[in-house]
């Protein structure tokens, strides 16, 4: 009878210095005890191995249940330091304490996840690549009750969940071609100075200096209302310059994939900086706006574009249940 091969998260203990000054402490006690015959060093032992035992279980039990979730369609830009959100739920009718999240270099401490609760918790990272590199294993640990030793294991992130990452801007002065489009061909470039056509909410990353700041509705804690900026839709005037970020232009023929990406992002960074129209024309897709206004599909497109760059093989610690190290050794008994 054959033992199928299991795979299990693997786990990770370490043992912080007070955790050492103690085990050692309670070696020397223990030999005191044996040497001398001293029911109260005995006594104190015996204390001593019921605090590191009791330790042990509440730390496991303090991790029980805590489950860690990376939501889905984050963007990030590459070489830039960025945070990575990361939800922690406990459905446990109690809470947890003194809960670390580790991914890679980054850390951050949480001190305390209340029952049945869910936190958004920002950890610092850095996209070195654009596309979706693969994130490694999230590490989950707790140094509770005592801090002597802590405890952590591995979670693997689904591809699905990584962040998509937008192409870091050139360092070429990029001269790129203008056009005169009139208003009604780019839907989402109105915004200009002509007449007033309506308000709406800002969008992330537009300048605030696009706010009405008159017409701002706050956050109202007691009817829980989020704050409302409202920012000017104008109709624009008909010989206004758009500027084009062509995948195909003439300026770009000579450079790969990753070179013309890079130089179209510093050229939707200008254009937002300026607050000028512009239209993102890559193979297959195509995004207009004006200003911060549909930044963010133009830098989900860029970071989507095809082919996506090779990334380095990411460390993936996956430990093996004992009996399929049984089946590796039945297999080598068969092929012998």
């Amino acid at each position: 009878m054959g033992f199928r091969a299991v795979s299990r998260p693997p786990r990770e203990v370490r043992l912080s210095r007070a955790g050492k000054v103690f085990v050692v402490f309670t070696v020397a006690v223990g030999f005191a005890a044996v040497n001398t015959g001293n029911n109260i060093l005995f006594l104190l032992v015996s204390l001593m191995l019921a605090i590191m035992i009791l330790s042990g279980l509440a730390a496991l039990l303090n991790l029980w249940r805590i489950d860690v979730h990376v939501p889905p369609g984050q963007l990030l830009n590459a070489g830039e330091a960025a945070v990575l959100q990361i939800e922690l739920r406990n459905d446990r009718p109690w809470g947890a304490w003194l809960l670390e999240l580790q991914l890679g270099p980054a850390r951050v401490s949480w001190p305390y996840l209340g029952a049945r609760t869910t936190v958004s918790i920002s950890l610092p990272w850095t996209a070195a690549e654009r596309g979706q590199p693969p994130l490694p294993d999230l590490l989950l640990g707790s140094s509770f009750p005592f801090a002597f030793v802590w405890r952590g294991r591995y979670r693997a992130i689904p591809s699905a969940h990584w962040p998509w990452v937008a192409p870091a801007p050139s360092r070429w002065d990029v001269t790129l071609p203008t056009q005169d489009v009139d208003g009604a061909q780019l839907d989402h470039g109105a915004g200009g100075q002509g007449d007033l056509l309506w308000l709406r909410p800002r969008e992330e990353r537009e300048p605030l200096q696009r706010v009405l700041w008159r017409r701002c509705v706050w956050r109202d804690p007691e009817i829980g209302l989020a704050a409302y900026l409202p920012v000017v839709v104008r109709e624009r005037d008909a010989d206004e310059e758009v500027w084009v970020l062509d995948w195909n232009a003439p300026a770009l023929a000579a450079w790969n994939t990753e070179e013309r990406l890079r130089a179209l992002r510093a050229g939707l960074d200008r254009a937002v900086a300026e607050g000028r129209a512009w239209s993102l024309r890559l193979p297959g897709f195509s995004v207009d706006g004006r200003a911060g206004q549909g930044q963010l599909r133009a830098l989900e497109a860029l970071a989507r574009q095809r082919p996506l760059p090779p990334y380095p093989p990411v460390d993936r610690r996956r430990a093996a249940a004992p009996w399929s190290r049984l089946s590796a050794w039945q297999r080598g008994a068969r092929a012998s």
